[in-house]
């Protein structure tokens, strides 16, 4: 099996890289309202990770409106697998400033170790991704966990904590964390999300993951700063 180091790095490997999505076009899609906020209503949860908020967005978390009604589909999904569990929604929309900051502020972490610049891009997007393919800001990425009576399950690793063990398919958690992100994972493709499995949490709609995935022609939402995402009113009836 070799040492836990060559089983991150066999994982790391199977993973996509910026390269693999830096070519993928975005062929855009004609929203009216672009981001509505996710209702923590009905079969889902909602708490804004707090050591992700933004002073952009506060503690409300804006997804597409697409996402919202996918959402709602794995939190179905989820209680149909077992009546216990909940579908808990952590984070969604990242405005592009903000992940142009925090993706400049990793590349300034990695600089004298990798001189060479597409090097030094291509470590810095495995902390955070770049800006351009980067799928917080197109409204279409979430991250998500299991709530058990309410209560979180074992998942492993803190949900947004930076660790390897955070890689869906890590042998070195727990068999229940193991089982628990696998139902994770099925009702959130149920639903039509893509998984990005260097982080058990992150699954997406729409954006340039997304459509690499599953093969799609083009990613459907490009990132948007915050000035230009048009929202609804967050106490509009979503009707779920």
């Amino acid at each position: 099996m070799g040492t836990r180091e060559d089983v991150y790095q066999l994982l790391e490997e199977k993973m996509l890289k910026y390269a693999d999505y830096a070519e993928v076009p975005v062929i855009e899609v004609d929203e009216v309202v672009l981001f509505e906020p996710v209702p923590a209503q009905g079969v889902l949860r909602v708490e804004h990770h707090p050591a992700e908020r933004s002073e952009l967005t506060g503690d409300t978390i804006y997804v597409r409106r697409p996402v919202v009604d996918m959402l709602y589909a794995a939190g179905q999904e989820l209680k149909n697998l077992d009546r216990s569990l909940t579908l808990k929604v952590v984070y969604g929309f990242r405005p592009l400033e903000d992940q142009t900051r925090l993706f400049e502020a990793a590349k300034d972490v990695l600089r004298e170790q990798y001189p060479n610049e597409d090097e030094l891009v291509e470590a810095a997007h495995r902390n955070v991704a770049v800006p351009s393919v980067a799928g917080y800001p197109t409204g279409g990425a979430v991250a998500v966990e299991i709530l058990r009576d309410e209560q979180p399950v074992d998942l492993g690793t803190p949900v947004m904590e930076a660790n390897r063990d955070a890689f869906t398919f890590s042998p070195f958690v727990s068999r229940e964390a193991w089982e628990n992100r696998q139902l994770l994972r099925r009702a959130m493709m149920a639903a039509g999300f893509a998984p990005f499995d260097g982080e058990w949490w992150h699954f997406s709609y729409g954006d340039k993951e997304w459509a690499r995935y599953y093969r799609q022609p083009g990613a459907l939402y490009d990132q948007v700063a915050f000035a230009d995402a048009q929202k609804v009113d967050p106490d509009a009836d979503l009707a779920l």
